[in-house]
């Protein structure tokens, strides 16, 4: 009798155990490095392995519900690929459209179906970035912008995003669990943009904000409805190229030549006739921002129709989109440094 009972209670610990494990489908995105163990409870590791941050694993389960530790699947790992990873070590993505292939599950972009045609409306949106750090000095890039280190900001603008029209396009399939991290204090937790050296280094430059990385924001909720054939690398190569299209015209002298005076919106439109052709002007319009009794212009935004590629005339993109409203008329350009 002793025997028996031992043995059903044995059992019911054994069935226990292993209803306790969830599976779970999608991928788990590492966020740094972290050990991949055999067994999670004694903690064994053979052959040492560890995640690597930003990248995709197949996700298997978790220990239980609401558990510390997912199964993952780990290639090429010794003895089993199947390893434990602390929760807190990445994120949990599930599978946004189930014909997306696996080859495009395994990469430092969020799960999406990258199967759309490529946007043809879009619009380019470019900061002064010393006036949005005018109103947000404590902002990773505006403390530095403040303190005199990004002096090339005072001389450029800068990129905000390109944003696939119309509004409301956005977030093309990228699962809950991603989308609801899409607030700025949790950006450094999205999915990285799969991007070059050369496009990240160009893209810091010209974004401050990829210090609070902005990036990975703008492609979550924009870049992912681009459906350009190259991901991210193709929408940000293409963003940076309109972007310097700009700043090396008459519209970036117009922004140089004048910081501490009042320009119009007028001027800006017309600058941009000079430089990209009669009626591009008419697809600006210039966003503002008040501050202690000033109006500062702190961005403009251009209208383009068309497929944007690393040859595109701006000026054709432009006037192949309809015209827009001017928004604000008249606004200063603000110096470098808090007023």
């Amino acid at each position: 009798m002793l025997r028996a009972l031992c043995f059903f209670l044995f059992s019911f610990a054994c069935l226990s155990s292993a209803l306790a494990f969830v599976k779970l489908e999608g991928y788990f995105i590492a966020e740094k490095t972290c050990e991949a163990f055999q067994s999670k409870n004694r903690q064994t590791n053979p052959g040492n392995i560890t995640t690597l941050p930003r990248t995709a694993y197949k996700m298997l389960g978790i220990n239980r519900t609401g558990g510390d530790f997912f199964q993952v699947e780990v290639p090429d790992a010794p003895v089993t690929t199947s390893r434990w990873v602390n929760a807190a070590c990445g994120l949990h993505v599930v599978r946004a459209d189930t014909t997306t292939s696996a080859d495009t599950q395994h990469d430092n972009g969020p799960v999406v179906d990258r199967n759309g045609a490529e946007s043809t409306d879009n619009l380019l949106t470019l900061s002064w970035q010393p006036a949005f750090c005018e109103t947000r000095p404590g902002k990773t890039e505006c403390k530095a912008l403040n303190d005199g280190n990004l002096p090339h900001t005072t001389r450029q603008l800068s990129i905000h995003g390109l944003w696939p029209q119309p509004r409301g396009n956005d977030y093309c399939g990228v699962p809950a669990s991603v989308k609801n991290l899409d607030t700025p204090e949790n950006w450094h937790r999205l999915p990285a943009p799969e991007i070059d050296t050369d496009t990240a280094d160009a893209l810091q430059a010209a974004m401050p904000g990829f210090a609070s990385f902005l990036h990975h924001h703008e492609w979550i909720k924009h870049g992912t409805c681009y459906f350009g054939k190259g991901g991210a690398d193709e929408y940000y190569d293409d963003t940076l190229h309109l972007t310097g299209l700009v700043n090396d015209s008459a519209v970036g002298d117009l922004f140089f030549d004048n910081v501490g005076k009042e320009i119009t919106g007028a001027e800006i439109r017309a600058a941009f006739d000079a430089s990209f052709g009669s009626g591009s002007g008419e697809r600006v319009q210039i966003k503002c921002t008040p501050d202690a009794g000033r109006t500062l212009i702190n961005e403009i935004w251009l209208s383009l129709g068309g497929t944007i590629t690393q040859t595109s005339d701006i000026g054709d993109l432009m006037r192949a989109a309809q015209p827009a409203a001017m928004g604000c008329r008249k606004g200063v350009i603000d110096p470098a440094g808090l007023q």
